[in-house]
């Protein structure tokens, strides 16, 4: 990681004096005036504002806050006590505490060379160097992927948009307002690559590893390209080997995380030494430089029954950890008749700003040591799960799951097994709300759901309703593709499990409403939960997570010896007899007893199924379903859709698919089969975090190199995702990741020679598209580039395209 010695942390520093525009609501106001970045300072200017008092906003002077001199690093805090808050909370809620300022220094380079740095941005979105964007920022301070410069001597102006967000900066404020506070720190690399996070390793227990994968975040902070061919252990303790066997290239300024194999040799060493051997590429030498990297990191030893780090691979092809804790000597006295015994996973999903590992999460069960589950507790790859639980965040609580088994394997634990198909889901905070998604999105798996302090949505919790009324039809599109995420649409799919809540009724960070609502939500839909309102208490406390009524809940809805030792208590019957699946993704939601949404015929509107069965012969009723399937098993007799009986499939499942007429018919008997989006390749933009594999950036045109290289920074630094870029001149890799096209279109370009230059082009985009006829789970094509030469490939793509497979396009 950078760490700058002081003689060369001198030679940059940020500049003393900050000028400002003072607060303002709304999405960047200041582009009507050709943005922040063209506004010289005149303090005589003055800027409207519906949030400040007069209407008008101005500039100001603010001085930077250094410690120690060390002007490499500085926290700037800003409040505008001018504005009346209390006022404005009192009529908009904490919409109105969401504002956003701007801040104008400077990086100064104090040296008569160029100098390489490594700028961190905690809590910015989004800055401009010298008028160069950089969007992205580090906004949840996870420094993960710093900025790397290569600056001139002299004074750089540093353009930085502020935005508050109450939901990571909080709801609360002194007598001056809420304020917004970032850190800014320059580094200067040591060497042309670094470690820019803490080396990923499994514990130590039992004398293997808790896991056979390890990762170390590597940045190139050179100008060339840079491979990174081979790591290896310098300790003989340890055997280290790259799991990828072929070479590893990070363009300039690039962070991935490299996956390599690590297994213990003998008695317990506390260190390894990983030596990272890399080369330097340069236009003139294609041998390249070599030369290596040498890193220390620190195992931990854990006992067979404490909670400890297992290490598995994330879908997106990173190397991604969990804490286990598996059934204590008690529990196995307590639970299991013999070693064939299957207990199921009780996850515990964290709150926002949290490492599994940390302290007050790993350990937040111990009172409770004697439970007859496998404790799980997932990261979700980073402190804010990834995407708060979603796609990519619960993408690795699964494998986290599937993991169990191997760490069964490795340890040759001789113990009760586990159950990976039921689980019990539990969660604070963010985590809460996380334990609502996987309780509406995978009703088969989960036996019993306490979500403790949970928000409901996004929309409910910390909305932007000051930030510009947008077009109606536009707000729509935006609102629909959340409809994933808005647990309390979807709480008929909660019937038939068991749910205990708990929140505080002096919750100050998430309001006591959302649980009250979703407990109204859930008696709407013909079901209970028990609620526990804790009068006084705050959104943590110690315990929290083992109150009593929360430990008897626990102990109600694991395996005991009074209900048998495999035991989970049953569903309730009339439930699984008489139930709804609600659906606004299917490519997200999982069945519920047995029926599962393949399809909707809207996807910007909620689908439904209404299951009522008498005997063996099952009735269903559908709303907005194009295709579903459902298990043969619970329809022996006849099946009924719509009021017409259908056809039942030989095998496990019947797949009936609806015509434009509708009428319905078996999925593998309609000409529409190969036509039909499927799979990952459903949902809203953000299914392009659906990855089976490394991200692909493909710079097309060789014209948006520093585009690619952001979009890469971004995807690590939010979601820890590894991305491959490649340019016009290389071969396409073989790469199972979705893939992200981008292309940025000269304006002195003329069209015709665009269109020459990009008929190969097209032709191997059709080619791509066409592709996916027969991968019906495959990837998205992602297309950024100039609106008219878009045109150019969209009409391509309609030419060929077939129904219900939309492309996504962005623009630049």
């Amino acid at each position: 990681m950078t760490n700058p010695d002081e003689s060369r942390a001198l030679a940059v520093g940020f500049s003393g004096q900050w000028k400002w525009i003072e607060a303002t609501w709304g999405a960047d106001p200041l582009e009507y005036h050709g943005g922040f970045r063209s506004l010289e300072f005149d303090p005589e200017a003055r800027f409207s504002s519906s949030l400040s008092p007069n209407g008008s906003v101005f500039w100001t002077n603010v001085n930077a806050e250094f410690s120690r001199n060390q002007r490499a690093k500085t926290t700037i805090s800003v409040a505008f006590p001018n504005v009346d808050w209390k006022f404005e909370q009192s009529v908009f809620g904490w919409a109105a505490l969401q504002y956003q300022a701007w801040a104008r220094g400077a990086i100064e380079v104090n040296a008569e060379t160029r100098q390489t740095v490594a700028l961190y941005t905690d809590r910015v979105l989004e800055f401009w160097i010298d008028g160069e964007l950089f969007f992205g920022g580090d906004f949840y301070g996870l420094r993960r992927s710093p900025l790397v410069l290569h600056l001139d001597p002299g004074s750089h102006q540093l353009d930085i948009r502020l935005v508050r967000d109450v939901r990571a900066m909080g709801g609360g404020y002194d007598e001056h307002g809420p304020r917004i506070e970032i850190d800014l720190e320059l580094g200067i690399p040591p060497s042309p690559l670094q470690t820019v996070t803490k080396v990923l390793l499994p514990d130590y227990v039992e004398g293997v590893l808790a896991g056979s994968l390890g990762s170390v975040s590597l940045q190139n902070t050179g100008t060339g390209m840079l491979v990174i061919r081979g790591i290896s252990s310098r300790s003989s303790s340890y055997s280290v080997s790259m799991t990828q066997e072929s070479s590893i290239y990070l363009r300039p300024g690039q962070v991935r995380p490299i996956a390599f194999e690590i297994e213990a040799r003998g008695a317990f060493a506390p260190h390894v030494d990983l030596l990272v051997s890399y080369t330097i590429l340069s236009s003139q030498d294609t041998t390249g430089v070599s030369s290596s990297i040498s890193v220390a990191v620190q195992i931990n030893r854990r006992s067979l029954h404490e909670p400890q780090k297992i290490t598995f691979l994330h879908p997106g092809a990173i190397v991604s950890y969990a804490i286990l804790r598996p059934p204590s000597e008690a529990a196995q006295e307590k639970c299991s008749r013999d070693s064939k015994t299957l207990l199921p996973v009780l996850l515990q999903l964290h709150g926002a700003g949290l490492e599994a590992e940390d302290a007050g999460v790993a350990h937040a069960l111990d009172p409770v040591p004697d439970l007859c589950a496998w404790a799980l507790f997932p990261t979700g790859v980073t402190p804010w799960s990834g995407d708060d639980w979603h796609n990519w965040g619960f993408a690795d609580v699964e494998a986290a799951i599937r993991a169990i088994p191997d760490w069964i394997q490795r340890i040759g634990w001789e113990g009760p097994e586990a159950d990976i198909e039921k689980w019990f889901v539990s969660g604070h905070s963010n985590g809460g709300q996380g334990a609502w998604y996987a309780a509406t999105h995978r009703p088969d798996n989960v036996v019993a759901l306490a979500p403790v302090s949970g928000y409901l949505s996004i929309q409910s919790y910390v909305p932007y309703h000051n930030w510009r009324i947008m077009d109606p039809r536009r707000q729509n599109a935006i609102q629909a593709s959340l409809n994933n995420y808005r647990h309390e649409l979807l709480a008929d799919n909660l019937k038939g499990i068991p749910i205990f809540q708990q929140h505080g009724s002096a919750d100050d960070n998430v309001p006591v409403w959302h649980s009250r609502e979703m407990h109204q939500r859930i008696e709407e839909a013909d079901w209970h939960s028990s609620y526990h309102e804790r009068l006084g208490e705050g959104h943590w406390f110690d315990g929290i997570m083992t109150t009593k009524p929360l430990s008897d809940f626990y102990y109600a809805n694991l395996p005991s010896p009074s209900k048998g030792a495999e035991q989970t208590p049953p569903q309730d019957l009339q439930s699984s007899r008489e139930f709804s699946l609600v659906v606004a993704s299917p490519a997200e939601t999982g069945p519920k007893n047995g029926v599962k949404v393949l399809l909707l015929e809207f996807p910007d509107q909620l689908g439904r199924i209404d299951v009522k069965l008498q005997g063996s012969r099952c009735f269903l009723s559908t709303s907005n379903i194009v295709c579903f399937e459902i298990q043969n098993e619970r329809c022996l007799d006849g099946l009924i859709v719509d009021g017409v009986e259908q056809d039942r499939e030989n095998g496990e499942f019947t797949r009936l698919l609806r015509d434009s007429e509708y009428h319905w018919s078996l999925l593998g008997s309609s000409d529409d089969h190969e036509r039909i989006r499927s799979g990952r390749q459903l949902g809203p933009m953000d299914a392009i975090l659906r990855s089976r594999g490394a991200f692909q950036i493909r710079d097309l045109l060789g014209t948006a190199p520093e585009v690619a290289l952001q979009i890469s920074r971004n995807l690590h630094q939010y979601f820890g995702a590894d991305a491959v870029i490649t340019s016009k001149s290389e071969n396409k890799t073989d790469n199972s990741g979705n893939t992200l096209d981008v292309f940025l279109v000269p304006s002195s370009l003329e069209l015709s020679t665009l269109t020459a230059g990009l008929t190969q082009r097209r032709q191997q985009l059709r080619h791509d598209f066409l592709q996916l006829r027969h991968t019906r789970d495959g990837k998205y094509l992602s297309i950024l580039g100039h609106k008219q030469a878009v045109s150019e490939i969209c009409s391509t793509f309609r030419a060929h395209a077939y129904r219900r497979r939309p492309t996504r396009l962005y623009t630049v």
